[in-house]
């Protein structure tokens, strides 16, 4: 019988054992955290007072001495061009006098990029080259003959080599039509431009573009200087590029 209740009473002194050791637990978690968080605005406060507290979004709106610093020396030593190859960096290359944006392939062409060079099948089977007409300007087309504007404008092309001769160069490059039927179409306007044959859009995948007609002008040095998309009527569209190329 003594053992029985002694037993008893050893389990309930576990019990109770156990039950302030977890209550002293506790307390002591509650303490600690009721300090470290005390700590924590102790210590913001003090960031903010010294000037260091960012706001979450700090690495886009940093500011502070150091960004200070870093745009200070930014503007000293002039604009840098974005990654991306955009049009502003040919601004900044102009004004840096750098001349010449380095073309990326797969990026839409900007002005003030070096034009990229290829060569391309005539319809009579010669052959053109883009780099061999460096000296003059040079107006790239890129048309199909299913394309209504495209074959309205044509007759510009025309007008221009008449008027121009040797001073500018012109290069009419089909996109994806047979060769058959390009010199078809050719022969039947009696064209004498060059017109390049691209059926597997090898060059027109060097000048990408959403829409056709498509149409670049390359300076002397074959810095693209004027690039354009769609079309009006020959006249128009003779007049304008005739600016383009300054002649």
């Amino acid at each position: 019988m003594r053992r029985e209740h002694f037993y008893r009473n050893k389990k309930a002194l576990k019990r109770s054992a156990a039950g302030a050791a977890l209550a002293l637990f506790l307390a002591l978690q509650i303490t600690g955290c009721s300090q470290t968080a005390d700590q924590n605005k102790a210590d913001r406060k003090t960031e903010q007072a010294q000037g260091t507290d960012k706001p979450k979004d700090a690495g886009n709106n940093e500011s502070g001495p150091e960004k200070t610093r870093e745009v200070g020396e930014a503007g000293e030593a002039g604009r840098e061009p974005s990654p991306d190859g955009s049009q502003a960096d040919a601004e900044a290359a102009a004004d840096q006098g750098d001349g010449v944006i380095e073309f990326k392939p797969g990026m839409p062409i900007k002005e003030g990029v070096q034009a990229p060079d290829f060569t391309g099948e005539l319809i009579d089977g010669t052959s053109i080259t883009l780099s061999e007409l460096q000296g003059k300007p040079v107006i790239i087309n890129f048309w199909a003959t299913w394309c209504g504007p495209c074959v309205k404008e044509m007759p510009a092309f025309e007008r221009l080599k008449d008027d121009f001769g040797d001073k500018i160069g012109i290069i009419a490059v089909n996109c994806g039509d047979d060769a058959g039927t390009v010199k078809d179409f050719v022969e039947e306007n009696g064209y004498t431009f060059p017109v390049v044959l691209d059926e597997e859009y090898s060059i027109s995948m060097l000048y990408p573009t959403n829409s056709i007609p498509y149409t670049v002008v390359v300076d002397a040095e074959g810095k693209v200087t004027h690039i354009s998309t769609g079309a009006l009527d020959a006249d128009t569209m003779y007049e304008r590029y005739k600016e383009a190329l300054g002649v």
